[in-house]
C-alpha cells in the first residue's frame, strides 16, 4: 500500500520503532520479526480482534493482516520499506452487509431502509477513506521520528541538560530504575554516566 526509500535510518531501529508503534496504537496483531520483515497476524475467532474490527474509531478496524518490509538496495546504502495492509475480511463483512440490506429491500421495500441502506454505504467509503490517510499518517511519521513515545518525551523536557545537573547518586538511581522514568530518559542518564567516568 505505501512505501517510501529511506537513507541513513538503521534498519533495525526502523523496525522496532514501527513494532512499539503498533503495540502503543493498540493493535491487537501478533507480531512476529525477522531480519527485515514485521509481520502482523490476527487470530479472527479472538473477541477482542472481532469487537476492534467493528468498532470504526480504532486505527486497526477492518484489517486483516499488515506487513512491514524492508528491502535493501545493494548498489548504495539506502533501502526500501513497504507497508501493506489486507483489508479482505473489512470488505467481505461490507458485501455480505449489502446483500443482506439487498435482499431485506427487495422483499419489504421502504424509503426508510432505502435511506439507511445510502447512509451506510457513504460510512463505508467515508472510512475506507479515513483509514487509509491515518495509516499513512502512520508510515510516514515512523520513519520520520521512530518512536512516538520516546519522541515525545524527549520533546517534553530537555533531559540531557537535567541530567547534567544532577549528582552522580541521582544519576545511579535514575540508571537502577528507581526514579520511575522512561526507559529513554534511562538511557540518557548511562550516557551522562559514561560521560562523567571519561572526563575522570
Amino acid at each position: 500500500m505505501f512505501e517510501r526509500e529511506c537513507l541513513r535510518i538503521d534498519k533495525d531501529d526502523l523496525l522496532s520503532a514501527f513494532e512499539q508503534n503498533f503495540n502503543r496504537y493498540e493493535c491487537y496483531h501478533k507480531i512476529t520479526r525477522t531480519e527485515n520483515i514485521l509481520n502482523l497476524d490476527n487470530d479472527i475467532l479472538d473477541f477482542n480482534y472481532l469487537y476492534k474490527m467493528v468498532n470504526p474509531w480504532n486505527l486497526w478496524y477492518g484489517i486483516g493482516d499488515m506487513n512491514i518490509s524492508i528491502i535493501p538496495n545493494f548498489s548504495d546504502e539506502s533501502y526500501l520499506v513497504k507497508f501493506s495492509i489486507s483489508i479482505l475480511r473489512s470488505l467481505v463483512f461490507h458485501a455480505l452487509t449489502i446483500i443482506i440490506f439487498c435482499i431485506i429491500l427487495l422483499t419489504n421495500y421502504s424509503t426508510g431502509l432505502f435511506c439507511i441502506f445510502i447512509l451506510f454505504n457513504i460510512g463505508a467509503i467515508l472510512s475506507y477513506f479515513s483509514q487509509y490517510i491515518r495509516h499513512r499518517r502512520f508510515f510516514t511519521r515512523t520513519i520520520k521520528i521512530g518512536d512516538f513515545y520516546k519522541n515525545q518525551v524527549s520533546k517534553s523536557y530537555d533531559w540531557e541538560l537535567i541530567l547534567k545537573e544532577k549528582t552522580n547518586s541521582e544519576i545511579k538511581e535514575i540508571i537502577k530504575g528507581n526514579m520511575h522514568l522512561p526507559d529513554i530518559v534511562i538511557e540518557l542518564a548511562k550516557k551522562e554516566m559514561g560521560n562523567r567516568n571519561s572526563r575522570n
